[in-house]
């Protein structure tokens, strides 16, 4: 019932979107698709969130987690609206309120790195609270960058939370909000990758997008703080291409002395798209990545791998990306 429910939902949703210009028109070099798609993919996550949480069954941490993304809802919808414009700071304030709302509830943040670098437990005191406020912040602008090319941001997602759901079945644990957060995305590609037909082709808009990277920034915080199933370094090999796509980007934007809201055809994707790549083996190669630096994160705490082995294997290939010119700037980039 549930899923019939939010396929219901989701093409009454999508007709609404469309009388209120809740939808993606191709009106900008960065946008490919044609037609005016509505931004539906993230109202639709939400209240499939909210049904799998309340009817299976979660953790209340995550109930909390669901509440607290009402500010970038509610930003990201009205800013998704044709002729509506917010500016990008606004954004950034919904997200930094949403954090706030996590941790005041919960009390739940980042306290500790982890043995980063061999020389013990770093522990972050109340230093964690700003510190968590920025990782999470950093991590929805994440998932927004990588939002570009049918099926990417889902199937990543789709990726890291089953690396989660595989990692805690290990350890005897059945983690239920990862089969509903697996599920709902998994049915929300169906829909973005045209397997209803193109007419109900829908995207997730910046809430969407934002919010899957708040839900999942928020997960790996509690299972790396409050369980020790997985270190908190080990995280930042799960999301490991939203991640360094967008340290890679910042690099690159403070180097050149712009704006970090400065918009620009530099992402992982563009460039893949730049080489002439097809989107579905765009597509193809990022999961691709995904699945094995997932893969690689399991493994490393299945075998209880030293951290500081992965901090520095992941230094390593932030260098050798730079050296590669990943943080080069092209100047033919407008701002938007």
């Amino acid at each position: 019932m549930g899923i019939i429910g939010l396929l219901t939902l989701i093409l009454i949703s999508s007709n609404f979107a469309r009388i209120i210009n809740l939808v993606d028109i191709a009106d900008h070099p960065r946008r490919e698709h044609v037609g005016a798609i509505p931004l539906v993919g993230g109202i639709g996550l939400y209240i499939s969130f909210i049904y799998g949480a309340f009817v299976f069954g979660v953790n209340s941490f995550y109930l909390y987690v669901l509440g607290s993304l009402l500010p970038i809802m509610i930003v990201g919808i009205i800013d998704g609206i044709t002729g509506v414009s917010i500016r990008p700071v606004f954004r950034i304030i919904a997200q930094i309120i949403a954090s706030w709302i996590v941790i005041i509830t919960t009390d739940i943040y980042l306290k500790d790195l982890g043995d980063l670098f061999g020389y013990g437990v770093l522990y972050l005191g109340q230093f964690g609270i700003p510190f968590t406020i920025f990782a999470v912040v950093g991590m929805c602008n994440a998932f927004n960058m990588l939002d570009g090319r049918d099926g990417l941001l889902g199937s990543v997602s789709v990726l890291i939370m089953t690396a989660l759901l595989l990692l805690l079945y290990y350890n005897n644990i059945v983690y239920q909000w990862a089969q509903i957060v697996v599920l709902s995305v998994l049915l929300y590609l169906a829909f973005n990758l045209n397997l209803f037909g193109q007419k109900r082709k829908i995207f997730l808009g910046d809430h969407g997008s934002n919010g899957l990277g708040h839900i999942i920034a928020w997960s790996l915080i509690f299972l790396s703080q409050e369980t020790n199933y997985i270190s908190p370094i080990s995280a930042v090999w799960l999301v490991l291409i939203p991640l360094t796509d967008a340290i890679l980007t910042f690099i690159r934007r403070i180097k050149s002395s712009k704006s970090i809201f400065y918009a620009d055809r530099l992402h992982f994707h563009h460039k893949l798209s730049d080489q002439l790549f097809s989107d579905r083996l765009i597509l193809i190669i990022i999961s691709t990545i995904t699945f094995i630096s997932c893969g690689f994160a399991v493994i490393a705490n299945i075998l209880d791998w030293k951290e500081y082995y992965l901090t520095f294997g992941y230094i390593t290939l932030l260098i050798i990306l730079i050296l590669l010119g990943f943080i080069r700037s092209d100047s033919s980039d407008k701002e938007s």
